[in-house]
């Protein structure tokens, strides 16, 4: 597991700090704009084209390859916990282009927000063991 404290969630009221893998990264991070466009024709047949910029909505889906971005039963405990609390919001900062980058973002509660394997089957799982990670946020303004 690659992790230097560069990946990280930061509960923004609380400051509580959930050190995350490297490896973890916004899967299809392109599939997203920020431009929402509506097209409708008026009676002459003329197309009506409008176009605005989302104010904030973008997915951001955190996971890495198999084996790659595992995270401890602890960790995963400690974001279970965060997830669970009411209108709580975080800074999420991590890797990319060669730089950290920061963005606000709460949970995603509309679907599973976290998904957690675990690496080894166990009938007795300890803090220690590893598990392969999916956790889904969604940006909001950070005003």
């Amino acid at each position: 597991m690659r992790t230097n404290a560069q990946t990280k969630l930061t509960n923004i009221v609380t400051g509580n700090v959930i050190i995350l893998s490297d490896s973890l990264y916004p899967d299809a991070e392109h599939d997203w704009s920020a431009i929402v466009s509506s097209t409708k024709y008026a009676l002459d047949g003329t197309m009506i084209v409008e176009q605005s910029v989302r104010q904030a909505g973008r997915p951001y889906v955190m996971q890495a390859p198999d084996g790659h971005g595992v995270l401890s039963r602890a960790t995963v405990n400690a974001l279970k916990s965060e997830c669970d609390k009411l209108g709580a919001t975080f800074w999420l900062d991590y890797l990319a282009d060669g730089v950290v980058k920061r963005v606000k973002v709460m949970f995603d509660t509309t679907q599973e927000a976290i998904n957690a394997t675990p690496v080894k089957g166990s009938t007795s799982p300890k803090l220690t063991d590893y598990y392969n990670v999916t956790l889904k946020f969604l940006e909001i303004p950070s005003t």
